[in-house]
């Protein structure tokens, strides 16, 4: 999810890092899987605005949509068990393409280990060979056009890459080995073969198309719209090819919000309330994960919970999770989910809480929840 805040932000991170204190420690008891909090600015300062999260055997990936900051971000690899930082990538010589925009989202190829990071604040998608070892090789597997912001990505079943971009509605495929991206999916008068059929409509840049997941056996595609707290379903063919039937596959909206959007007052209404109200099903559905049960997790930026939604029917299974912000629980404006076993990791990526129009200061975090079943393969995220 893009966002813009003012620039009074800048003075505002050092209180949040100063004065914040990890939310709402395990007790005593707790599973592995929680609820807790895995690892937060309070003890890494430089985990600023993490949005994009994937696993891979054991380890935790975790980029940061650092737009204070932009030619300062990070990929973090954590061991999924206790938080322990394992490695960062970026900063280093040969990482510069990581640190030099705000990253989004992340997916590992599981047929060859690799890690792919949409960065944001660049227009490019990166692919880092060898992630979690001390020589990672980092290059650009594909360019958006001018104004376009890489935001979520998923493998189809052939290898190929999907990728979304939420700055102009969009979603594009990069063939495997081929470099290029290649238009797929918008709205009319964009150029794309297969209309979006006005479903990734936004009111600002950065909310639609944001997540996107394959179902089980690769013929849906699944997108989140944010700002219409909706996931649209496309028709996936045989070869992995995106041939149209775009639809609202689940929608459940809400104008309320948990804080005031500092900086992103667009998406204000009229009938909106701020607090605990907004803790409703996908209200603003950022990114998406599978599980192995077919279900979709999306996290809800706006209502500070994950749902779970049937991927056959659409409906709404359960909710996870409660605010951070008006509730006392673990999720402040959850970005990304992942899945390691039967744990759910999310992002919290806690844009408004910045202090400003009588928002709290809190932490920026990642916090695992127990999910009770295992994610699917096929996406990286598990």
């Amino acid at each position: 999810m893009r966002y813009r805040r003012r620039l009074a932000m800048l003075t505002l991170v050092p209180a949040v890092l100063a004065t914040s204190t990890p939310a709402a420690a395990s007790p005593v008891g707790h599973s592995a899987c929680g609820p807790r909090v895995l690892v937060s600015s309070a003890e890494l300062p430089a985990l600023t605005l993490p949005e994009g999260i994937t696993a891979w055997r054991g380890r935790l990936f975790v980029g940061t949509y650092n737009y204070l900051s932009p030619h300062d971000n990070r990929v973090f690899v954590f061991d999924a068990r206790d938080g322990r930082l394992v490695r960062t990538l970026g900063g280093r010589p040969g990482e510069g393409l990581i640190s030099a925009g705000a990253l989004l989202g992340l997916t590992i190829d599981r047929r060859t280990g690799d890690l792919y990071a949409n960065s944001n604040g660049t227009g490019l998608v990166l692919r880092i060979r060898h992630p979690d070892s001390d020589h990672p090789e980092v290059s650009v597997v594909g360019r958006f056009s001018p104004g376009g912001g890489p935001e979520d990505m998923a493998f189809n079943a052939q290898g190929d890459l999907y990728t979304s971009d939420s700055n102009l509605g969009l979603i594009y495929r990069i063939r495997r080995g081929s470099g290029v991206a290649e238009l797929v999916v918008g709205p009319a008068g964009s150029g794309a073969p297969v209309s979006d059929n006005g479903l990734f409509a936004q009111r600002a840049p950065g909310l639609a198309p944001n997540g996107l997941v394959f179902s089980r056996d690769f013929r849906t595609l699944y997108a989140a719209n944010t700002d219409t707290d909706s996931v649209i379903a496309l028709d996936v063919d045989r070869r992995g090819n995106i041939v149209g039937n775009a639809r609202t596959f689940a929608r459940h909206p809400n104008p309320d919000l948990e804080l005031f959007p500092t900086g992103f007052e667009s998406i204000i209404e009229p009938a909106t309330r701020f607090g605990a109200t907004a803790t409703t099903p996908l209200n603003g559905p950022d990114g998406l994960a599978l599980d192995a049960r077919g279900n979709l997790w999306a996290p809800s930026v706006f209502g500070d919970n994950v749902t779970v939604v049937s991927g056959r029917t659409g409906q709404v299974r359960r909710m996870l999770g409660s605010s951070q912000a008006n509730e006392g629980g673990l999720l402040n404006a959850p970005a990304s989910v992942t899945f390691q076993g039967t744990c759910l990791y999310a992002t919290n990526l806690g844009i408004f809480s910045d202090g400003a129009n009588g928002n709290p200061l809190l932490p920026w975090s990642v916090v695992v929840l127990p999910a009770g079943v295992p994610g699917a393969g096929g996406n990286g995220n598990w």
